[in-house]
C-alpha cells in the first residue's frame, strides 16, 4: 500500500516563518526517504519557489522516491500546492510534512499498521520539539487550532480550500468530515513539529 507524503514548499520570507528552512527542508525530505516503511513517495510542490527546485534537483535528482513540481506562487495559506500534490499522488493514502518539521523513522509504519479497510481518514497526536532539545507528546482533538496537517492521514476523498487563511488546516479537516465519517483517532506515529510561531524554533 503506497503512501504519498506531500510537502508544500515556499522558502521565501513571510510573517512568522521558521528560521533556516533551506537546511530544514533537507532534514524533512531525508526523514521521509529513511522511513522504515518503504512503499512511499514524497511530492514536493514548489510554491513559486525556485530555491526549492534547486534543492530538489541538486540533492534528489536520482532518488526515485522524490518527485518535484513547480507551480506559480499562491496566496499565503492557499490549499493549491497541497491540492497539486493530491492530484499528482500515486499513493492510496496521503499525509503531509511541513518543510521545517520531520518524521521519526517509524512514523509511517506505525500509522499504516493501525489502518483498517473501513478507514477513510485517521487522526492522531503529534510530537513537539522543545527549546531544551527534548521531544514531548502533544495531544490533539478535532477542533480549530487543536488538529492540523501533522495529525492526519487520509484517502483521496477531499480537497483543500484554495482561498486560504491561517485556519486552513481545520477547514480541510472539516472537508474530510463532510466527505466521510469513517474516521477515528489512532495511536500517535512520530511527526515532530519543530516550529511554533512566536517561539524560538528547533
Amino acid at each position: 500500500m503506497k503512501v504519498s507524503v506531500i510537502m508544500a514548499s515556499y522558502l521565501g520570507r513571510y510573517r512568522r516563518a521558521a528560521l533556516h528552512r533551506e537546511k530544514k527542508i533537507i532534514r524533512a525530505i531525508d526523514s521521509v526517504i529513511n522511513q522504515t516503511y518503504q512503499d512511499i513517495e514524497i511530492l514536493i510542490i514548489a510554491d513559486g519557489c525556485k530555491k526549492t527546485v534547486e534543492i530538489v534537483k541538486n540533492a534528489y535528482l536520482c532518488n526515485n522516491k522524490v518527485r518535484g513540481y513547480f507551480i506559480a506562487k499562491q496566496p499565503l495559506w492557499s490549499g493549491r500546492p497541497r491540492n497539486t500534490g493530491i492530484e499528482k499522488a500515486d499513493g492510496e493514502w496521503i499525509c503531509y510534512l511541513d518543510v521545517d518539521d520531520y518524521f521519526q523513522p517509524n512514523h509511517i509504519e506505525k500509522i499504516v499498521k493501525q489502518l483498517k479497510p473501513s478507514d477513510d481518514w485517521v487522526w492522531f497526536d503529534d510530537l513537539v520539539a522543545t527549546r531544551e532539545g527534548k521531544i514531548r507528546k502533544r495531544p490533539c482533538s478535532l477542533g480549530m487550532a487543536k488538529c492540523g496537517t501533522s495529525n492526519i492521514f487520509h484517502r483521496k476523498i477531499a480537497k483543500w480550500d484554495e482561498k486560504g487563511s491561517y485556519a486552513h488546516d481545520w477547514r480541510f479537516i472539516r472537508n474530510l468530515q463532510a466527505a466521510s465519517r469513517n474516521s477515528r483517532k489512532i495511536m500517535a506515529g512520530g511527526y515532530v513539529v519543530c516550529h511554533i510561531p512566536g517561539r524560538v524554533d528547533a
